[in-house]
């Protein structure tokens, strides 16, 4: 008898293989994997297991012509995509040489056996967006779903499920052949083997998963004659033995297979409660540093003590900081004040300053974390690359935002992208042989100095939508696991290779600004004027919103004798609703009471009550000041990290012509106004 198997991987094909072998008796030639090319040949006795994504369908057809018997093997498509999934670095050299890679995964198999819930599995590398993994997963099932749909009656079609349960009685009446579970496989092939159950994926999709999944596999699953049930355990459960150790055999037995030294990979004692496990920056670029054999390093970024600086390996590394006064708020004053004590002030330089200090010099590979607001963010990039060498690259952080939220021009708390990501779809625009981005870490850009166009114009915009709709052309997306494989060889032309050009990308000129007025903050010195050299400035919108304004005194501001308060530079209405005074612990130390204005020293400054609209103040020049009346006990304690919270919003000119109006007419006239309105 010639008995033919046929199944997609991680189907149980092997173990039916061995199975039908032993049913057969004596001793059947087998042939595990072979490529039809190779089975021109077959005795008699024979039984040969194909993987289905290794032929195409109409040459299996025929090739199972010359077989007695076929046997279709079958799995329910989610449980096979978790065990490719786990298996996937049994094949893959270039995963299986990456340790941040190896480790991110095996801490994510911890954290999901210890709370399965918690860890969707588009959180593991291969899953990342844009994921091959799931692309080719998905095509390889759906394909053999069609061929199910159209075997003919000499074709038996077993399911996976009845296979691992022992129910056989199907298979043994279609071979005229006693079959028995349990057969013996050979023990090299025993690491294919994992659960040997079904219905995994009920412990292991979250409703994440569910949601990303069951479009792409319900109907692959309707095929292949599975319920369109997507129940998940209510106390999911994952064993160790399935999950994390299994991986860590994979690991441990492919590498000793690939001739790589033996790995020791974090155990689950080590995983820190809340902390974030994924891919990061650093990991990118410490792999670009050694598959390309780059040498020089800079660190361009916040100064914010997120530096990851001391994670790179590189034989010369050097650091500098962007000075961030905007966004020297008083959430974080302490903070960025400890980091101030243990820092080097000499690094912190604007962009000018630090295209002067490495003048003549050239950079392999340059790390650049802008402040995520345009159009720095663009001047910045272009600037940069002027300080790499030939064939070097450019990184630049929060390329690829996943959320609208993310992307809101005036930082927020937590995490935060702005607008670097129309920048770097700008840039790409003009340079779209030399640019890519990593997915992991919000994006990771990648810019080659290769042939770049950087005098393009600037004044160019996307919004969200157009950029998520088509965020694979805007910025060049790719997985991680893309990225492993591209860079694999060493060759910069494989890792920023480009599929062919599909429909033109389209940008807008980029909005004018919102009229906007200057805010300032001075402090005087013993003995010495106000001076622009001792002031916080800020922008407010002239549209009536509201703005907290933040004003954080910087190193060096001390002592302090008087405080002074500019509230716009134009003859303007505004209407100010608090003013505060924080220490660097954040403590309310003072407050402006406007009820007390008439004994305040204000000056070029008129105030007016709309009644029920509140007090306004109206700017009586293009020079209004505010004098707060500090006690002198806190006067003696203002220096760094002190700060002034201004609450306002400045009126639209229209509304600010009429208050002024309003305001200079006798006092009659301006009573029958009001009541009128």
């Amino acid at each position: 008898m010639r008995c033919l198997i046929v199944g997609t991987a991680k189907s149980g094909t092997t173990a039916l293989l061995y199975t039908v072998a032993q049913a057969m008796g004596g001793q059947p030639v087998v042939h595990m994997e072979d490529r039809i090319s190779a089975l021109q040949v077959l005795p008699e006795h024979t039984v040969v297991k194909l993987l289905f994504e290794h032929e195409s369908g109409p040459a299996i057809s025929a090739f199972g012509a010359a077989f007695d018997k076929r046997i279709l093997l079958v799995r329910d498509p989610r449980d096979n995509l978790i065990s490719r999934l786990l298996y996937m670095v049994a094949n893959s050299p270039a995963m299986l040489g990456d340790q941040p890679c190896l480790r991110v995964f095996c801490q994510l198999l911890q954290r999901k056996q210890q709370a399965p819930a918690s860890v969707s599995l588009q959180q593991f590398p291969p899953m990342g967006k844009p994921s091959e993994f799931l692309a080719s997963s998905c095509a390889q099932i759906q394909a053999l779903a069609a061929f199910a749909a159209s075997a003919g009656a000499d074709w038996h079609i077993l399911r996976y499920e009845d296979l691992v349960a022992g129910r056989l009685d199907g298979v043994a009446a279609y071979l005229g052949l006693p079959v028995q579970a349990g057969a013996r496989v050979d023990p090299q092939y025993q690491r294919v083997a994992r659960t040997k159950g079904a219905g995994d994926w009920h412990h292991w999709f979250n409703a994440a998963d569910v949601a990303l999944l069951r479009p792409l596999l319900a109907p692959m699953m309707a095929t292949l004659g599975y319920a369109d049930d997507w129940t998940l355990a209510p106390q999911p459960h994952i064993t160790p033995e399935h999950s994390w150790m299994y991986f860590e055999r994979l690991v441990r037995e492919r590498r000793q297979h690939f001739g790589l030294a033996p790995l020791a990979l974090p155990g689950p004692d080590q995983l820190q409660p809340g902390a974030v496990v994924r891919l990061s920056k650093a990991d990118i670029i410490n792999r670009l540093i050694r598959q390309y054999g780059f040498k020089t390093f800079l660190e361009y970024n916040k100064f914010d003590g997120a530096s990851f600086y001391g994670d790179i390996v590189c034989d010369s590394k050097a650091i500098a900081y962007q000075p961030e006064n905007l966004h020297f708020d008083a959430m974080r004053a302490r903070h960025l004040l400890r980091v101030t004590a243990g820092a080097d002030l000499g690094q912190l330089l604007p962009l000018a300053a630090l295209l002067e200090r490495h003048a003549g010099q050239r950079f392999d590979i340059i790390f650049f974390d802008p402040t995520h607001e345009r159009p720095e963010v663009d001047l910045s990039m272009r600037a940069l690359c002027a300080l790499l060498t030939p064939g070097g690259v450019l990184v630049v952080h929060d390329c690829n935002p996943e959320r609208e939220e993310l992307t809101v021009v005036k930082r927020r708390h937590g995490a935060w992208v702005g607008e670097t990501y129309k920048a770097f779809a700008l840039l790409r625009q003009y340079n779209r042989a030399s640019t890519v981005t990593v997915s992991e870490d919000y994006g990771v850009g990648l810019v080659w100095n290769k042939d770049l166009v950087l005098d393009y114009p600037i004044e160019a915009d996307i919004s969200y939508a157009q950029f998520a709709a088509r965020r694979e052309a805007y910025n060049g997306l790719i997985s991680y696991q893309q990225f492993l494989e591209r860079s694999e060889r060493g060759d910069l032309l494989t890792l920023f290779a480009q599929p062919p050009a599909a429909a033109p990308l389209r940008f807008q000129p980029r909005p004018a600004p919102p009229a906007s007025l200057e805010c300032q903050l001075f402090w005087r010195r013993p003995g010495a004027d106000f001076s622009e050299d001792d002031a916080l400035t800020r922008a407010l919108p002239a549209d009536g919103s509201v703005q907290a304004l933040h004003f954080t005194l910087p190193l060096g501001a001390a002592p302090v004798e008087r405080l002074r308060f500019d509230m716009a530079d134009a003859i303007v209405a505004v209407r100010i609703e608090a003013i505060e005074l924080r220490n660097p612990a954040d403590a309310l130390m003072w407050t402006w009471d406007p009820a007390a204005h008439a004994g305040q020293d204000w000056r070029n400054v008129r105030f007016h009550d709309t009644g029920a609209d509140g007090l306004f103040q109206l700017a009586t020049s293009a020079d209004p000041q505010f004098y707060p009346a500090l006690p002198a006990t806190i006067l003696g304690q203002l220096g760094p990290g002190w700060q002034v919270l201004v609450v306002m919003a400045a009126q639209p000119p229209l509304v600010s012509a009429l208050l002024a109006a309003l305001a200079g007419a006798p006092p009659r006239q301006r009573d029958a106004r009001q009541a009128r309105a």
